[in-house]
């Protein structure tokens, strides 16, 4: 782990700089393959305080630790480190830098190389050459300012994003070779895009452009391949996406955001198993992560229909990031379908799944899932007029995104307006979703509730053949099955929920599903006590 190196001048104003050499060394270390790095994030929550290594190396799993110190004044520069042995406290080498500012590139070459040496590691061709070749900027200014522009980036807030891009405007117009001041310049749009902090629709576009501007210049630069994972992503190409979190991770081992990247990505491609993987990675790397750690570990637990272990991570990051919106989002959702999905006897889980989705709302109205989230807690406490609203109102904020009209379906089929739920489900099925097949299990239920059994069936197997473990979506087929007469199709699908729930209860599904109609709702239950559920 690199720690945060002390800012030495007694100026705050440079903590910039101190920060930005830290960052600088823990991104060129994390780039060799043979050695463990803990990310940027969990080193920075050590920043101020004192530290007893033994004890870090243990809490953090690391044999190493670099520390020091940065002193920049006009045009000289001072740079102190040490290289310690957590195991033993010892330390293995020290080093002063007295130099010239403008060496700044060297001395940092300069101590990755005497880690390396210190170290007896073996660097692969891909490292060496790196090295060697590696391009990056002549112009000191512009070095300076992409220092400045990551510490307003990392505040993570709507301001400072638009600091860190005027910031690295400043970089990129000093040289316009500068490919890594190219591809931060990209994150600041991506951020902006995502968390819809601006108006401008053509936002992601202008992060694309700067990512390929960075990786045209220099395509060994893990950073840029990381934004392209992110931008296709959210441009619902999560084949691309795949392809350029692989091509970071490559590039950088120990980079955890290309590991959340990736977590992400498997997560909209209906891959949970394969993003809990990457999200443990991530979890490795970066322990005490305020972000996108935990999301990735919440998302992927709940792809795989394991509501309580998605809300303990989610929780947790709400504490250490309480204005994380898609930390609430999936809460939300995890509180409601734990409840559905009957794993759960707190008769306050409702209640708290509707507090998630008000606070996400509150936090951003124009994002859809916010108010889809509200829409499903309203529904499950029966209140149909509130959850038709909320999603009419996610339909209004992306009018082509599939899922607003398949949640909007879904709200429609159990309020009991069957004939509308169906053409609003059909709606769905016009529009590319952006995780694949996620908005079949609305779609089935439509077709479902307006007794299209047969219709019902295909969507709903196609649905659990993506995700096999989610209970909610079995119930419905082993009852379709049922309806039809086919004994023997619904006896399996009934099976099917035992093993996902072998507590499942029907006179907890009696009580739970918010189906409006009384005639409908014993239809059912009959249907799946046929199906031989009890």
């Amino acid at each position: 782990v690199v720690l945060p190196f002390d800012n030495m001048s007694k100026d705050p104003e440079q903590d910039y700089f101190s920060n930005g050499i830290t960052e600088v060394l823990t991104s060129d270390l994390s780039r060799i393959a043979s050695l463990f790095v803990i990310a940027r994030n969990t080193a920075f929550t050590c920043k101020g305080k004192a530290v007893n290594m033994q004890d870090l190396g243990k809490e953090l799993g690391v044999h190493y630790v670099l520390e020091g110190s940065v002193q920049k004044a006009n045009d000289q520069v001072r740079i102190v480190t040490q290289l310690i042995d957590t195991t033993t406290g010892s330390h293995l080498w020290a080093e002063r830098y007295d130099r010239p500012y403008k060496d700044i590139f060297a001395i940092q070459d300069e101590i990755v190389r005497k880690i390396v040496t210190t170290l007896k590691l073996q660097l692969t061709l891909q490292t060496q050459a790196w090295y060697f070749v590696r391009k990056t900027t002549d112009n000191l200014e512009a070095y300076d300012y992409l220092l400045r522009g990551m510490e307003y980036y990392y505040r993570l807030t709507k301001e400072d994003n638009l600091q860190a891009r005027r910031v690295f405007e400043k970089a990129v117009a000093l040289d316009s070779q500068f490919a890594e001041a190219y591809a931060r310049l990209g994150l600041t749009y991506y951020l902006e895009s995502v968390w819809r902090w601006g108006p401008d629709v053509q936002t992601l576009e202008q992060g694309l452009a700067m990512a390929q501007r960075a990786v045209a210049l220099d395509d060994s630069l893990p950073v840029a391949h990381a934004i392209f994972g992110s931008i296709y992503a959210a441009k619902k190409q999560s084949e691309q996406a795949l392809a350029a979190s692989e091509r970071a991770i490559a590039l950088d081992p120990n980079s955890d955001e290309s590991y959340a990247r990736r977590a992400e990505v498997l997560n909209s491609l209906g891959r949970p198993e394969e993003a809990l993987q990457s999200a443990q990675q991530v979890l490795r790397l970066n322990p005490l992560s305020p972000g996108s750690t935990l999301a990735s570990l919440g998302g992927a637990y709940y792809g795989m229909g394991n509501y309580t272990e998605a809300i303990s991570p989610l929780k947790t990051l709400i504490v250490r990031r309480p204005n994380f919106l898609m930390a609430y989002i999936f809460l939300s959702a995890s509180y409601t379908l734990q409840w559905a999905a009957q794993q759960s006897s707190d008769p306050q889980t409702l209640t708290l799944a509707m507090e998630a989705a008000q606070r996400a709302v509150a936090m951003n109205t124009a994002y859809p899932d916010a108010h889809s989230v509200l829409g499903a807690s309203y529904l499950h406490q029966r209140q149909y007029k509130q959850a038709i609203t909320e999603m009419k109102q996610a339909v209004a904020a992306d009018p082509s995104y599939a899922m607003t009209y398949a949640n909007l379906a879904l709200a429609l089929s159990y309020a009991g307006n069957s004939d509308e739920a169906v053409r609003v489900a059909e709606e769905a099925l016009r529009y590319k979703p952006v995780v694949p097949d996620q908005h079949l299990f609305p779609v089935g239920m439509a077709y479902y509730f307006a007794g299209k059994h047969e219709e019902a069936i295909a969507p709903l197997q196609q649905y659990l053949r993506r995700y096999p473990h989610w209970l909610i979506a079995q119930v419905p087929l082993a009852a379709a099955y049922s309806e039809l007469g086919k004994d023997t199709d619904a006896q399996a699908a009934a099976a099917e929920v035992l093993r996902i729930n072998p507590n499942f209860s029907l006179a907890v599904h009696k009580e739970r599903e918010p189906i409006k109609d009384p005639a409908t709702l014993e239809r059912h239950i009959a249907a799946l006590r046929k199906a031989g559920l009890k």
